[in-house]
């Protein structure tokens, strides 16, 4: 088995990989070879839901407040400028959760509790979550303080920080090596239903017969969000322990921030094609509605939402398809075709900003989604195949930065260019312009074209000589075997093998 463990951690290294320092890190992955591979399809279906499920609620506040209510309740509180102050609100509260992800993740590592190591810092962050959602659900008035809604906004990102921190080492616990992609693809629709509801949500409950109900949307996201956190905590098997305990040290996170290029070769491009990838997606995510507004002059809430409902419903069959994709064939692949997609999808919205058409922009919303599905299937497949496994929680939090730093840095872009470019209407208003949006798609279609050149040095596809198909099969018959061996023979003279098999038990979480 240790052989077979080095050799899979060399696949997903660097060419570096005969140094000493690796081997040594290759043994951390013995406990991820040994998570049961489920060949089952329903069965493992639904494993595969079950540890998407607070995921899948996370986002369905996502869709339906940063993507909508936040930019609407922006456009409240400062009419006039809403366009930089939107790029403005996220700053300080992605600022707070770039440190405590990863600080979380770590935590959350050298953990141990009856309750396991992750879910006690998934449900204190989802509390925190809550408590900020609901504060800021009173900002729906002009004379309510921008200053304000920033600072509730950045508690919520506290919370999310925590439970985030502690939600990316759930995966890699609990899912095989070989099946990352799937597990990827499934966390991909499950995002893509919370943004869909969310979407939804935002169309039939803010504004209902001319008046503004934010309580109404608000409450309905934090019930998913609270509902799928319950049924994660209870429902998610960890490794426990009968004490409390941590053996951590604040010494020894700083010293687990140096990421040896020797170990995390493919690691530093998974993160720079992620953070590049976010970037081209926040650049026009949360500015879409005004889009639809100002350009396409469609003011309608419900029928604005349609643009994401079509983005979502195109990027669930995508993130189904290229997670098992991903996994039996090339993951590399994939990243370029689903990058390519966007980029043409995002470039030709150039053409709109100057042809409005309603009809038109959704088109290129479900072809966006194509290649957004396509690429969320594998984005925490890239990430889980290119690390070792001894700080994994903390790893996919510095991952996580990746995702984080761009949702700061895109919208702060985009508001800036829309506010340079804006233009007077005749009754005063001040409105982005069609050249504004133009060059703001531009600048997206080239983030996206890098995440696209990035992904080149990786070496994922370096080493397996047979197919990730052949590889998961072999594992399951060997595997097999295994159990075959734990049956007694001779009238139980085979007990003492027995034993010695149970003590390296194949780990097959609930």
């Amino acid at each position: 088995m240790e052989s077979t463990t080095s050799e899979t951690t060399l696949t997903y290294s660097s060419e570096h990989t005969k140094s000493s320092e690796i081997i040594s890190e290759s043994s951390s992955k013995d406990s991820r070879d040994n998570i049961k591979i489920r060949s089952n399809f329903i069965s493992s279906s639904l494993f595969f839901i079950k540890i998407s499920i607070w995921f899948f609620g996370f986002s369905v506040v996502q869709g339906a407040t940063a993507a909508f209510a936040i930019p609407y309740q922006v456009s409240i509180l400062r009419p006039n400028d809403k366009t930089y102050w939107n790029g403005i609100l996220p700053i300080s509260g992605m600022f707070i959760n770039l440190l405590i992800t990863p600080i979380f993740g770590y935590i959350s590592d050298h953990t141990k509790t009856p309750f396991g190591r992750r879910r006690p810092y998934l449900l204190v962050g989802t509390m925190i979550m809550i408590i900020f959602l609901c504060l800021e659900a009173t900002f729906d008035q002009p004379y309510h303080s921008i200053g304000g809604f920033i600072i509730v906004c950045s508690g919520y990102q506290l919370g999310q920080g925590i439970a985030g921190g502690a939600f990316s080492g759930i995966i890699p616990d609990v899912v095989h090596p070989s099946q990352s992609g799937i597990a990827s693809g499934w966390l991909g629709v499950g995002f893509s239903l919370g943004l869909l509801i969310g979407t939804i949500l935002f169309g039939t409950l803010l504004e209902v017969k001319n008046v503004i109900h934010t309580w109404w949307l608000y409450g309905a996201a934090i019930a998913f969000l609270g509902i799928s956190a319950l049924i994660t905590i209870t429902t998610m098997h960890e490794d426990s322990q009968d004490e409390w305990s941590f053996d951590g040290s604040i010494i020894s996170f700083f010293k687990s921030l140096h990421l040896p290029s020797s170990i995390y070769f493919n690691f530093y491009w998974v993160l720079i094609t992620r953070f590049f990838n976010t970037l081209g997606i926040y650049m026009i995510f949360s500015f879409l509605l005004y889009f639809a507004t100002d350009i396409i002059g469609q003011t309608n809430l419900m029928t604005n939402s349609y643009i994401i409902v079509v983005l979502v419903m195109c990027s669930i069959p995508a993130s189904i398809a290229g997670g098992y994709l991903a996994d039996f064939y090339n993951t590399k692949l994939l990243v370029y075709i689903s990058s390519s997609i966007q980029v043409m999808a995002i470039a030709l919205l150039i053409t709109i900003s100057f042809n409005p058409s309603f009809a038109g922009l959704l088109i290129l919303s479900g072809f966006l989604g194509v290649g957004y599905g396509a690429y969320q299937c594998v984005d925490w497949a890239l990430a889980l195949h290119s690390l070792p496994n001894k700080t994994i929680g903390k790893d996919m939090g510095i991952w996580h930065i990746s995702f984080i730093a761009p949702t700061v840095v895109a919208p702060a872009i985009t508001g800036s260019i829309l506010q340079a470019t804006q233009i007077t209407l005749e009754n005063g208003t001040k409105v982005s312009s069609q050249y504004g949006y133009a060059i703001v798609f531009g600048i997206s279609s080239f983030w996206f074209l890098l995440a696209t050149i990035f992904i080149y040095p990786m070496k994922i596809s370096a080493i397996p000589k047979i197919s990730r198909k052949d590889q998961i099969r072999n594992e399951a018959n060997q595997q097999s075997q295994n159990q075959h061996q734990l049956q007694p023979t001779n009238n139980g003279a085979d007990l003492n093998n027995h034993n010695n098999i149970k003590e390296n038990p194949i780990i097959e979480p609930v």
